[in-house]
């Protein structure tokens, strides 16, 4: 399938009617109706219609990677070819992931039950995974010990499914808790073709330092942290701290949190914040404190913690790592992601994917990023 590269957005919009009609294998009913609810969460650029967005989105999905929310994260509806090329898509990383980390190994940071049993030392709390088949009595001790926890769906990813929950939801009930748990779980899964595993991994609170709580205290603020290991080191890619918004607890740039870039030497906040909705803060909306300017605590510390856990996943060259502070002053893994986002193009306000192929020495060289997984 030959996509023409155009900035006419009248065109885009033809290719993308041509290309509705050419995979109906694809664009189900609720697909084409999922793409309509995340375009219809956002505010419609003044030129465009919903209808109107929607094919632009296809045409840049087939043309670029692009997913349908990072049209408007990347503000592509004021962009033309030459700016858009310069953006790592959502669907073009994994091009990139696939070149740099070994697909067998990949498990050992999707599953995050399998990361925890290697980094357990470095998570600073509790973590366990209950399905339909086990896990029943160590939930029923967990919540003896953790009258408040976080559950996260597993194989989901960008916080979907993932709540805060305390034991009086239900009672102090463990069976009834586990057995709404699942449930909800189960319906979540079942909406994501691209959900891997069953079950759900239930966590220990993070009790949150000062030093990042001052930001944002209903969230656990975080640090994400990039690492790319090549032939000369570890590189640290556009880190990013991440601040929860309006009293949500989910701190994540897919929950609408504020992300702004940190220097990756001195652990200093650069850029002013914003949100996957272009929302543009100088300033916390809450909590009044400067953005840019912030320092972010014990930052060599952290860089040390990063760089280690990097190096013991050799076979994986590219990791996103989760970093929390806690209140004894301590930095401890969140997670670990083997395929997480370009993050810093939101705050940094340009794509990085030329930066990227250079400090990688590598640049695919496909004509369309789907080649190989889809027919032409």
């Amino acid at each position: 399938m030959f996509i023409e590269t155009t900035d006419d957005f009248q065109r885009q919009i033809s290719i993308g009617k041509s290309i509705l009609n050419s995979r109906p294998e694809i664009y189900s009913r609720e697909v084409i109706e999922d793409i309509y609810s995340i375009i219809n969460s956002y505010t419609l650029p003044k030129k465009f219609t919903a209808e109107e967005v929607f094919y632009i989105s296809l045409y840049n999905y087939w043309r670029y990677g692009f997913v349908t929310k990072e049209n408007f994260y990347f503000d592509l509806f004021h962009k033309r070819h030459s700016e858009k090329a310069e953006y790592m898509s959502n669907m073009n990383k994994l091009n990139y992931t696939r070149h740099l980390n070994a697909k067998e190994a990949e498990y050992l940071l999707a599953d995050k039950y399998e990361t925890y049993k290697i980094l357990g030392e470095y998570y600073g709390r509790e973590l366990i995974r209950v399905s339909y088949e086990s896990g029943h009595y160590q939930f029923r001790d967990f919540i003896q010990r953790h009258n408040e926890f976080v559950v996260k769906p597993v194989g989901l990813a960008t916080s979907i499914g993932v709540k805060k929950c305390t034991a009086e939801e239900y009672d102090g009930d463990a069976d009834i808790a586990l057995r709404v748990l699942l449930k909800e779980t189960e319906e979540i899964q079942s909406h994501y073709r691209w959900a891997r595993g069953k079950g759900i991994i239930v966590e220990e609170l993070i009790n949150q330092g000062e030093a990042l709580a001052c930001l944002h205290p209903a969230s656990v603020n975080s640090i994400r942290i990039t690492t790319v290991r090549t032939d000369d080191g570890i590189h640290f890619f556009y880190p990013v701290i991440r601040i929860g918004l309006g009293g949500n607890f989910l701190c994540s740039r897919s929950s609408g949190s504020i992300v702004a870039g940190i220097n990756a030497k001195t652990g200093v906040v650069e850029t002013d914040g914003f949100t996957d909705r272009n929302e543009h803060y100088i300033c916390h909306p809450d909590t009044g404190i400067r953005i840019k300017g912030f320092c972010v605590p014990k930052w060599d510390e952290l860089s040390r913690l990063a760089e280690k856990l990097a190096l013991k996943f050799e076979d994986l060259r590219y990791i996103g790592w989760d970093f929390a502070y806690t209140d004894a002053e301590k930095w401890i893994v969140i997670e670990g992601n083997e395929n997480g986002g370009f993050v810093g193009q939101i705050p940094y306000k340009r794509g990085l994917l030329n930066e990227f192929t250079e400090l990688i020495h590598w640049k695919s060289q496909k004509r369309y990023w789907w080649i190989g997984r889809y027919s032409e």
